[in-house]
């Protein structure tokens, strides 16, 4: 995954792909069934509330 994006972290807690997108502005938290190949993306949020949420 990360070859194809750089900006892409496995969460700790949740075992889902956090992207960073926007220049760092925003995150992007998803699902993704590699077996299946589909992702469902589960929020979008700035950067200030991703770090509330994660705190």
């Amino acid at each position: 995954m990360r070859e194809t994006f750089g900006a892409a972290d496995l969460g700790k807690r949740t075992s889902k792909l956090i992207f960073d997108i926007g220049g760092n502005k925003y995150r992007l938290i998803a699902a993704v069934d590699f077996e299946e190949g589909f992702m469902v993306i589960e929020k979008v949020l700035t950067h200030e509330q991703y770090d509330r949420e994660t705190l």
